[in-house]
């Protein structure tokens, strides 16, 4: 997921991910990966997902 979130970034493509359950999330955490992400790029569920991708995609 590294490999995907640092290929899509550095062509300005922003990685949102949905409805992650806790024991990855808590993994991505401990590694930094959220940080590295951004809280706000994990979403609860798709919906909430595609509403953000509309948010980020109007900037």
């Amino acid at each position: 997921m590294k490999n995907m979130y640092n290929m899509y970034s550095s062509k300005g493509i922003t990685l949102i991910l949905s409805h992650v359950q806790e024991q990855p999330y808590h993994v991505m955490e401990k590694a930094g990966f959220v940080d590295e992400i951004g809280q706000e790029n994990i979403c609860a569920n798709i919906d909430a997902s595609l509403e953000h991708a509309r948010i980020v995609n109007a900037r």
